[in-house]
Parts: structure tokens; C-alpha cells; sequence
């Protein structure tokens, strides 16, 4: 798998114990020494129920802060902010919105980056 054009990682689950793995696989990800991937390659796409995962008042917002400082590039899709009734506002800081979570995923995948689900 190449990286040359980035890591788009996919998650959707409302489950905690869920997002805490996604985020252990990030960072597993990030520091594997066989396979280079560099912060800024790595595009997360968050969707669904685990937008709520990206509220400043979330357990793992530090988590989240931590990975857009390294240069993560987080995504919360807009129609799943306004499905489960957040305010785009009280997002973490350094996550950006996409005006739809799969469409960015297809977007991603089109310009060459890999795709990694996780849940």
C-alpha cells in the first residue's frame, strides 16, 4: 500500500470502546516504522453516531486536539452534526467540517489516497 497520497481513515461508530480503538489504530498507524505515514498524509473522516467524539465536552477531546496538532487532518460531516442535532460551534478545535462525510471518503479515494475503516 502506498502512502504517497495519504491515509483516508474511516469512522462511524457511536460506541466509545469503539473510538478508543480507532484512535490506538491511529497511532499504531502513525508510528510504524515499516510503513512510513506522516501525520499531515493521514485524513480522518468522522460520520455517523461518532461525530459526537469530536464535542469539545467529549471524553477523547484531548485525543482529538492532539491529532490536529500533529497535523491530522479530522473531518466531521456536516449532515451527521445536524442529524444527531450538535452545533457545528462546539467542535474540537482544528477539526474542520465537510459538508458530507462519505462524499470527502469517495473524494479522498479518487485523488489516491488508501482507505482504512475502522469502526
Amino acid at each position: 500500500m502506498s502512502t504517497q497520497n495519504g491515509i483516508v481513515i474511516h469512522i462511524t461508530s457511536g460506541k466509545r470502546e469503539d473510538w478508543e480503538m480507532a484512535l490506538r489504530n491511529i497511532l499504531n498507524l502513525a508510528r510504524d516504522e515499516s510503513l512510513p505515514t506522516p501525520a499531515d498524509t493521514m485524513r480522518v473522516v468522522v460520520n455517523g453516531e461518532a461525530v459526537k467524539f469530536l464535542l469539545e465536552t467529549a471524553t477523547g477531546a484531548p485525543e482529538v486536539v492532539e491529532m490536529a496538532e500533529a497535523g491530522v487532518r479530522v473531518g466531521a460531516c456536516s449532515n451527521s452534526l445536524d442529524r444527531f442535532g450538535h452545533d457545528p460551534e462546539t467542535l474540537v478545535d482544528g477539526v474542520a467540517i465537510v459538508p458530507s462525510g462519505v462524499a470527502e471518503v469517495v473524494r479522498l479515494q479518487r485523488k489516491g489516497h488508501a482507505y482504512l475503516k475502522l469502526p
